[in-house]
């Protein structure tokens, strides 16, 4: 398949597809990303699992200064789609004063 029909076969993914997927421990799924009007959202997104621990992927195309194109990415948590960042926190009960 040439990088052609592979960009067109990946253009034409819908979100349903994306959702009915199954993905299985150690593998990734990554899609063509729906950029809209920020050129600086990833090109592809997706999901892997590893372990057990679903991750988030984002990838961006790339150029070396040689002219050499790859892909350059970030794995994170799942995205959960709050807005207001990591519902995690290191306060513990024995640091509250009352």
């Amino acid at each position: 398949m040439s990088e052609e029909e592979a960009d067109s076969y990946l253009l034409h993914t819908t979100t349903e597809a994306q959702m009915a997927y199954e993905i299985e421990d150690g593998q990734v799924s990554v899609f063509v990303n729906d950029k809209g009007d920020n050129p600086k959202r990833p090109d592809f997104t997706g999901k892997g699992l590893f372990n057990g621990q679903e991750f988030q992927i984002s990838l961006w195309k790339s150029t070396s200064k040689s002219g050499l194109e790859y892909l350059s990415g970030r794995i994170s948590e799942p995205y959960n789609g709050s807005g207001g960042g990591s519902t995690r926190s290191s306060v513990s009960a024995d640091d509250i004063p009352f």
